[in-house]
Formats: structure tokens, sequence, C-alpha cells
């Protein structure tokens, strides 16, 4: 088995690659050129690291990227600077899943398409429905932050460009407030928001967040259980 990490250098990505690791699962990464990576992710023999600005990949080069790989774990996004905040390019993320779903579907694969997404993100498709405050609150932030709206569009385009009937199976995963823990921990799965990430955000665990995507990619009761659908994960209170 093998997994494409896209994002393995972040706060989040590299625990992804760590858990893939332990259950002997083999790791192709791709992080920007200037990534820092961790010891623990360059001197181990099961990772091969691809350095580069997937945004600029031909698409000749993510087929072969995903072509041998079983599934593909989306979890990188914009530099938190201001030139990555606000500069191009506006849809690194958006771009990034089309290309990677057009090169799963042309290669007919059968892989597993993991998207790292967020509570800010709400799926009109299954009945949520944001408050006048959010509705205020994500307007703002798709004018004033940039990569807020390229987030938005990555889940768009699985929840309403690809159907339950088509070749690619994906999850989008929706942690709240992200935080850093050492441990897994218990953690709670809704197939709604439950609580609003404006006026009553909850916390996820990143770790927490990176054991169960990786969970996605072992258990297949579990895939089975999640596929075409975007489930919002929080630390268990």
């Amino acid at each position: 088995m093998k997994a494409l990490v896209l994002g393995g250098s972040g706060a989040t990505g590299k625990l992804v690659v760590q858990q893939l690791v332990k259950r002997n699962i083999q790791v192709r990464v791709v992080v920007r050129e200037s990534a820092i990576i961790d010891s623990k992710i360059s001197h181990d023999k099961s990772i091969e690291i691809i350095k580069g600005n997937i945004n600029d990949f031909e698409i000749a080069k993510i087929k072969d990227l995903v072509q041998d790989c079983d599934s593909v774990i989306c979890c990188f996004g914009h530099n938190i600077s201001l030139k990555g905040l606000f500069g191009p390019p506006r849809k690194l993320v958006s771009n990034t899943v089309g290309n990677i779903i057009e090169a799963i579907q042309t290669l007919n694969l059968n892989t597993k398409f993991i998207l790292m997404s967020t509570t800010a993100y709400t799926n009109k498709k299954i009945g949520e429905v944001n408050t006048f405050g959010e509705k205020i609150v994500f307007a703002v932030l798709k004018v004033l932050l940039p990569p807020h709206k390229d987030n938005m569009l990555a889940a768009d385009h699985l929840v309403y460009k690809l159907d339950s009937n088509s070749n690619i199976n994906w999850v989008a995963v929706r942690p709240d407030s992200l935080i850093d823990e050492d441990n897994v921990s218990e953690y709670e799965i809704h197939n709604k928001k439950i609580r609003s990430p404006i006026s009553n955000p909850g916390k996820t665990s990143r770790i927490n967040v990176s054991h169960f995507m990786v969970e996605l990619v072992t258990n297949d009761k579990l895939w089975q259980e999640w596929k075409h659908k975007t489930p919002v994960i929080f630390n268990k209170e």
C-alpha cells in the first residue's frame, strides 16, 4: 500500500506521514522547495520526498505522482505570510484538488482522496445552514482572506462536481479549532456541524485529525461509512 501526502511538512501533514509509516504504508510526500522537513521524515527509507510547487506541476507529472498510490491525502495550504495569504496563486488548494481529481479520473484509478477541510465550510447539500451572523463573517472572510475562499472552493469541487456515482471516492474531513497535542485521544465524528465555528467553536487536535484520516485509508468499513461525505471531527470533551 502507498499513500501520497500533499503538505507532508506541515503541522498536520507531518503527523499524517508518521501515522502512515507506523502502519507500514509506503509514503510519497510533496513539499515546497523551501520546506523544512522533520528528520523523522527525511531519514526514513519508506518515505519518498518530492520537492516542488505542486501548483506548477504539469498534469503529466501529477499523473506520475498518483498512478501507483492507493490514497491521496491533501492537508496543505497557503503559507502564513503576507505573500502566502494575499499573493498568487489565489486558488492553490482548489486548483490542486481539481488537478489531482482529473489525474485519478483519466487514469481510471480506484484511489481514495481525502481532503483536510474545515468547519468553516458549510455543506448545504446535506442541509447545513449558516446563521445570519455566520453569513456575515464568512462573507467578509471570502473578501478579505483569499485562502478562506480557496478552501471553500476546494470542498465545493468534491461536494458539487463529483456525485456518488463517479469513480472518485473522496472524504472531506472538517476539524474545528486546531490545537497541538502529543498523543491521540478520544474524538467524535459527526455527519453535520453540531456547533457554530464562530460563536461556539470546538477543539480538534491535529494528531486526532491525522489519526482519523489514516484510519480512513486503512479501515475499509470506516471508509464505506464516510465516503462522499464531509465529516466533522471534535476532540471528545
